[in-house]
């Protein structure tokens, strides 16, 4: 009974196994044809990554803070001061430490004299401290409502050194922001790891770090050219 019973539904299994074998082939084969189609588009991501990156952008950044760089290299110069060499004095004023720049606001009179137009009176005399403490070698007088400072006269030696080390404060603030111009365009590289592979982007940031170098490299031929410079002046 039981063998009968078996044999009456054999073709039954039978067409049971060829429909499901073949319901396997065919997801098997939608899979696929899935797969590739997600390939071809991730491919495509990938490659509009790099017509969508502007990456002349990032260059114009290392590129125009080179320029600022320069423009301050010229003026440096043995026994001239520039309001910039006083970016590095800081004042001890209203219970804490200020920049210069925060407090007065300096103009070139001559080559080696600055005129401070100090913005609150009461601080004249935290200002002219500071300015006769700093390494600036400077004498500072008042006169009136402003504060005349000029670089003390000196033998040429002194004034080289004096210039050297503002070469050295002006090269180390550069390139802290080279780094930080590369941190800046790295950031902007974020929103494209939604839409395209981990290679790609490792490959876009390793662009900008090449930049970064390429970038500091020339900023420090141009420091020792300028070295050079201004000890045999």
């Amino acid at each position: 009974m039981i063998k009968l019973f078996t044999t009456a539904f054999r073709p039954v299994i039978i067409q049971q196994r060829c429909f499901q074998r073949q319901f396997q082939y065919n997801f098997a084969k939608i899979s696929k044809k899935d797969q590739e189609r997600m390939d071809k588009k991730q491919e495509k991501q990938n490659l509009g990554l790099s017509k969508t990156i502007d990456f002349t952008i990032y260059q114009t950044k290392f590129d125009q803070y080179a320029q600022k760089f320069q423009e301050a290299l010229k003026k440096l110069q043995v026994g001239k001061l520039t309001p910039e060499m006083l970016d590095r004095v800081s004042i001890q004023a209203y219970g804490e430490k200020l920049p210069l720049s925060s407090l007065a606001q300096a103009s070139q009179k001559s080559q080696g004299v600055l005129i401070l137009n100090v913005f609150d009176e009461s601080t004249i005399m935290d200002v002219m401290k500071a300015l006769e403490n700093s390494d600036l070698n400077l004498q500072v007088k008042k006169q009136d409502k402003q504060i005349v400072c000029q670089l003390a006269q000196g033998n040429t030696k002194e004034s080289r050194i004096i210039a050297v080390n503002n070469l050295k404060k002006l090269m180390e603030d550069a390139k802290q922001n080279l780094r930080q111009i590369r941190h800046e365009c790295i950031d902007d590289l974020k929103p494209y790891k939604k839409v395209t592979s981990e290679d790609t982007m490792r490959q876009a940031e390793k662009q900008i770090q090449d930049l970064f170098e390429k970038q500091t490299q020339s900023l420090d031929s141009l420091y020792k050219s300028k070295e050079k410079e201004l000890l045999n002046n």
